[in-house]
Formats: structure tokens, sequence, C-alpha cells
């Protein structure tokens, strides 16, 4: 091969250099983020650690052209500031999606029999709020005083 054709192979594009930086940063503190991530995780679960790790070294590799890490103290610090965001922020998605119940119906009319309006179906209520109506026909007076204001928009007493 000529040298002008030596020098253009082993040129490399910008992509091309920030994977293999990325590939030896990786290979580098991917064990001591995993351990940090790990201490992190409530519960010791380490299948969410390594999912954790995971998000937290794709994140880098994201912002990875941003990074102004020189030493490899500062990298790992970059790291490990990265995971522990990755760490809050599950946790913080997590707390704000718990599944509330939200019964609008009367709890005294939870365990009463319904009506079977025939072959094992329940007709539903004509308000739409019960699922079934009640065995002895009656509807609690507190509770469609309250269904009539939030129908009108008021909701308190």
């Amino acid at each position: 091969m000529t040298d002008l054709a030596m020098s253009a192979a082993r040129r490399s594009t910008p992509a091309q250099e920030l994977n293999e930086r990325f590939a030896a940063i990786y290979t580098q503190f991917q064990p001591r983020i995993a351990r940090l991530v790990t201490r992190e995780v409530r519960g010791g679960n380490h299948h969410l650690a390594e999912d954790l790790t995971a998000d937290a070294f794709y994140r880098a590799w994201l912002d990875l052209h941003k990074c102004r890490a020189t030493t490899d103290g500062q990298m790992y610090n970059w790291l490990a500031t990265l995971a522990r965001r990755v760490v809050t922020e599950h946790y913080r998605w997590k707390k704000n999606t718990a599944e509330v119940p939200a019964d609008t119906g009367h709890w005294t009319y939870a365990n009463r029999e319904m009506d079977p309006s025939g072959a094992g179906y329940y007709t539903p209520a004509a308000t739409g709020f019960r699922t079934a109506t009640l065995a002895n026909g009656d509807s609690d007076p507190n509770m469609d005083e309250a269904l009539r204001r939030a129908r009108q928009g008021g909701g308190k007493r």
C-alpha cells in the first residue's frame, strides 16, 4: 500500500473515535459503577441494579461528547453522578406512579348482594357510578348528594 492509502485507512471518523473512547470507559468503570448502583438500589434487587447501570451507561454514551473529564477520577465522578441521578429518577418515577384505589362507591355497599338480571349477568345502574342495582332498591342519600354536588362543580359541602 502507498503511504496515502495507509494514512486514509488509519484515519477514523469522530463517531468511531467517540465509540472507541466509550468502549474504553465502559470496560474500565463498569464494575465500579455497578457496585455503586447496587448499593443505591433498595432491597438488594440485582436485576434492577443491572438495568439501572445499563441505563446510566446509555446516558453516558449519549452525553459523552459533552464530558470535559480529563482524569480517571473526574470521569468516575461524572459517571457516578449520572448513575445516582438514574437511580433517583427511577424511584421518583416509581413513587409518582403508585396505584391508589379510587372507589367512588359508598363503603357500606361494598359487600351487599347485587340483583341478578338473569343468567348470571348484572344490570348497570342508571347513574353510571354503580356496577349493579342494589338488592333492596334504595340508594345512599349521602352518596347521591355528593354525586349531585360533583356534577354541579361544587364538590364541597
